[in-house]
This record gives structure tokens, sequence and C-alpha cells, in this order.
């Protein structure tokens, strides 16, 4: 069983979050825990490498899954808004 961890970046990030965004993203983690790949790599920047998904339209989530199966949760970050 993937066991998932946390930076202490993300924790702070996570007290953040209203009750709300914390249900959702609770939710979101048994997906991840099945299926790692399913959100994309970023591709450049401060996070190439990662794989991150968009919570609440809100921020970004960005993670990776180690050689032992471990989900490690790196950073939970503001998204920036752009405009149409």
């Amino acid at each position: 069983m993937n066991r998932v961890r946390w930076t202490n970046e993300a924790i702070l990030a996570l007290a953040s979050l209203t009750p709300a965004q914390r249900h959702a993203l609770f939710d979101l983690l048994e997906l991840i825990i099945q299926f790692p790949g399913m959100y994309p790599r970023r591709q450049r920047g401060r996070f190439a490498g990662l794989r991150y998904f968009v919570l609440e339209r809100r921020w970004l989530v960005y993670y990776r899954q180690d050689e032992t199966g471990d989900i490690l949760f790196i950073a939970i970050v503001p998204a920036l808004a752009r405009p149409r």
C-alpha cells in the first residue's frame, strides 16, 4: 500500500485552506493513491517534473511518487489568475 507523506511547506499551506477545500483535497487522495500518474507533469519552471492538479480553481497541488511507491506532496500554492 502506498503511503502519503507531506513536506512541512505543504502542511502549512494545508492549514490555510478552507474546510471545504481540505475536504475536496482529501477526496482526491484516494484516487491519487490508486492512480498516481493520472495528472500531468509540469514541463518547466520551479516545479518541473512534478505532477500537479488544480484544487477548487484556486490552488495548485504538486506531488510526486518516489521509488517505494509513496506519494509525497511537495507544495500547495495559489493559482495565478490569468486574464482572458
